[in-house]
């Protein structure tokens, strides 16, 4: 595949990017040096700290082993007890594994009755956010002394230069960036007062469309739609895209993600070992998880026909049990019993193709599948088999499908190829007006009704759209919102700053309801943008109204949105002796 030629980079100042792609079962790192004049490469980091040799495909365990008081005791490919004898000599050792999935979004919940046991392993001491923390500072760490050991150029004349993209699911939104970025914070990749800055976002599905595009130069001269289908070990996330221009590219249709990855085939592998073997002597924990183990690294990979049998290895040769298909340390397992356990994930997958390619904005004809997942030969065939007519299933990379996304999240910082994105949901705020009480919405809802500092009746509960779904979003398109705020002359000498609640709207109906409680349950909060007002103060008189005889101050604001990035940015913008004032409003998210 020939790949597109990257320009010089047009900067005065070296810069180095390093992009992390944290997996539910695998994570792996990418980096740049950004030289001035230089053409940058992408580079993967293939040496961990506990590993013995350097692996080809870049990638590590995301797994963090905890004493029980919380202490790390390994990380990553230190957590190997093959080659941590130490750790197998350990007692009452805490073994965190799919700790990504804990930051999950509670609208993003596995129906896999299997997957809660794993989430429920963390110390007692230590939340999500903090193992994920513990996790990043190994993968910095390792990062460092991998260039320090590799590359010519010195890591102490970057000072600051240092730049992270960190990778998500398509599903995952603020919040969850928000506990991402305050896990590198606590892993010591950046200050707090430099975050925001120097940490930036991307979904999987986007990096994965990046990783394609310099992969193969000839999707820049694609016409019609691309889906790029990442299968990784917990997620699958498919993004739909077409060209704009030439080398830019925008969403077709809102990115979806599912649960439906690697871990669950083996997740589903491991039921039925459990049920099989519950008579058999070889049907203790250790062996399920030492059989389930072997599958997981070697048959779910090969597996590639269901109609013949496969044999997994797990003991020496004088582990046998024929009752149980127990012969020389490999049980038999046949073909359409492995197969059993692709189809949920097979199916959903299928599905999701079909359900982006019928929402799509233009025709879909080419179909990139990249992750761990892809590897496998027998979902390839099954997928390929499926969509025989009209589409292409396409691996798009064979030998490198596993660091798709850390090398696609650097050349997103590099390239930047998509520049607009479709809404998901539709966001809004909740507005209180003016009580009519011949209004017989009003008068429905009476009891909400309050005196506003004006000494007039308002009554909350009216949702008001700023972004509607499915809503086509460039990344320099502005949602203005006017504000108004009254205050008493008490509240207006103590306030400092304004909150404003930003909703989402996740119900069925193609527009959100005018009233938020004939839906209560459908609308969420997004977060909350925090603006300071000290300044806009300055500017505010006392108003007084003569029917009400009440004395007042009135704020009066906008707020700029921008929903065309990977991570929601706001501004707030008002009159200082008629001159414009802009600042960047700052954005909270709830723990």
């Amino acid at each position: 595949m020939a790949t597109l030629q990257r320009q010089p980079y047009s900067g005065t100042e070296r810069k180095l990017v390093i992009a992390i792609d944290v997996g539910t079962t695998f994570s792996g790192v990418s980096y740049a040096l950004l030289d001035p004049g230089v053409v940058p490469q992408i580079q993967p980091v293939t040496q961990f700290v506990g590993q013995r040799e350097p692996r080809g495909d870049s990638k590590v365990p995301s797994i963090v082993c905890y004493s029980q008081d919380g202490t790390v005791i390994a990380v990553g490919a230190e957590t190997d007890p093959e080659m941590n004898h130490e750790l197998a000599e350990m007692d009452d050792v805490i073994r965190v594994e799919w700790f990504k999935l804990h930051l999950r979004p509670p609208q993003l919940v596995p129906s896999q009755k299997f997957e809660i046991q794993k989430l429920c392993s963390l110390p007692k001491n230590k939340t999500p956010v903090q193992v994920f923390g513990d996790f990043l500072k190994y993968l910095f760490q390792s990062t460092k002394t991998y260039i320090m050991d590799s590359e010519l150029w010195s890591w102490n004349s970057l000072g600051k230069n240092i730049y992270f993209v960190l990778s998500h699911p398509n599903g995952w939104e603020g919040k969850q960036q928000s506990h991402m970025r305050k896990a590198a914070i606590a892993a010591g990749l950046v200050d707090k007062s430099e975050a925001s800055e120097r940490i930036s976002f991307v979904s999987e599905g986007e990096a994965s469309l990046h990783f394609c595009l310099n992969k193969n130069s000839n999707l820049h001269s694609e016409r019609d739609g691309i889906l790029v289908v990442d299968c990784g070990g917990g997620t699958i996330d498919a993004s739909a895209y077409s060209q704009t221009t030439r080398g830019k590219f925008k969403e077709i249709t809102p990115p979806e993600s599912l649960f439906q990855g690697a871990i669950f085939v083996t997740c589903r592998a491991k039921e039925f070992l459990e049920q099989k073997l519950q008579n058999s002597k070889y049907g203790s924990e250790h062996e399920i998880e030492a059989i389930a183990s072997s599958f997981d690294r070697a048959t779910k990979c090969t597996f590639n026909s269901p109609n013949k049998p496969f044999y997994v290895k797990f003991g020496g040769l004088n582990y046998n049990d024929p009752k149980f298909d127990i012969r020389s340390g490999s049980i038999k397992i046949v073909g359409t019993q492995i197969a059993s356990f692709f189809e949920p994930a097979l199916q959903n997958i299928i599905q999701l193709i079909d359900d982006q390619r019928s929402k799509a904005t233009a025709t879909i004809k080419t179909v990139l599948v990249v992750g761990g997942f892809a590897r496998s030969n027998y979902l390839f065939s099954q997928l390929s088999a499926h969509f025989i007519h009209g589409v292409s299933i396409i691996r798009a990379d064979t030998t490198h499908l596993n660091k798709a996304v850390a090398d696609g999240a650097v050349s997103y910082y590099l390239d930047h190829y998509v520049t607009a994105r479709v809404s998901k949901y539709s966001y809004g705020i909740e507005v209180h007006i003016p009580f009519n009480p011949m209004d017989p919405e009003h008068a429905h809802r009476r009891n909400t009704k309050y005196m506003g500092a004006d000494g007039k009746y308002k009554i909350p509960g009216v949702f008001s759209t700023i972004l509607k779904k499915d809503t086509a979003v460039s990344e320099e398109t502005l949602f203005h919102r006017p504000y108004r705020y009254l205050f008493t002359p008490e509240e207006f000498s103590r306030r400092t700053e304004s909150r404003i609640s930003l909703l989402c709207y996740r119900g069925e109906a193609e527009s959100p309801p005018e009233w938020i409680d004939l839906e209560p349950d459908s609308f969420h909060d997004m977060c909350v943008i925090q603006v300071d007002v000290a300044d806009a103060k300055k500017n505010m008189s006392s108003r007084y109204d003569p029917s009400s005889r009440k004395s007042y101050y009135e704020s009066a604001f906008d707020v700029e949105m921008l929903f065309g990035f990977t991570e929601l940015k706001a501004y707030a913008t008002w009159k200082k002796n008629g001159i414009e004032k802009r600042s960047e409003a700052v954005i909270v998210y709830d723990d």
